[in-house]
């Protein structure tokens, strides 16, 4: 047995907006396809048998879609089972004790994910993407004094750090995958940033 380690400088990406965390919600989901996406890329990777079949299938799933919906975690449900309250967002007895609406997407770009993996399969740990929207009830955020209504927070990790990554200590960095890795990140952030333009 033998363990490597190779270290690399994540970076976080978080945008914040003034729209309540229902508006990005609904936004993100139309912008991913979400109604017929999710389930239906499942069922094409396990059943397509060909590249051209594969290829066949998403092109009908994308749908002029810049990326598509894989699935979703809410945190929130269960972080509030924990802290005694399905229904409040504000459950316990203190009043400055709060768990926001916070949901987990994977989402992707299939095209694009495939030419990643082609040339690091270990990429796969950060392919495809996520991306969390979160509620934001903090007291320093714009918005109402209370914190109440204070917007909403997209937040992912930049896909220029987290993908190209030397496969041992002191190794180089694949330049393709790299430039792969920029031009996902670049499409990522005007995705998001058409997706939250003309703010409420």
């Amino acid at each position: 047995m033998s363990k490597t380690t190779v270290e690399y400088v994540a970076k976080r990406i978080t945008f914040h907006t003034d729209l309540p965390f229902i508006e990005v919600t609904a936004r993100l989901e139309r912008a991913l396809n979400k109604p017929n996406a999710g389930p239906a890329v499942f069922r094409l990777i396990d059943h397509a048998e060909t590249k051209d079949e594969l290829d066949t299938g998403l092109r009908a799933i994308v749908d002029g879609h810049e990326f598509i919906y894989f699935t979703e975690l809410v945190h929130h449900r269960w972080l509030r089972l924990y802290a005694g309250s399905e229904e409040s967002p504000n459950p316990g007895p203190s009043p400055n004790f709060s768990i926001p609406r916070a949901v987990v997407y994977t989402f992707g770009n299939p095209p694009i994910g495939q030419t990643i993996l082609r040339r690091d399969v270990a990429a796969g740990l950060h392919v495809p993407p996520r991306m969390m929207v979160l509620e934001d009830l903090s007291r320093d955020a714009p918005g109402p004094a209370d914190g109440r209504g204070a917007g909403t927070r997209i937040i992912y990790e930049d896909p220029a750090a987290m993908f190209p990554v030397p496969g041992a200590p002191g190794g180089e960095v694949d330049g393709e995958e790299r430039r792969i890795a920029e031009l996902l990140s670049g499409k990522l952030e005007r995705f998001v940033r058409a997706l939250l333009a003309a703010e409420a």
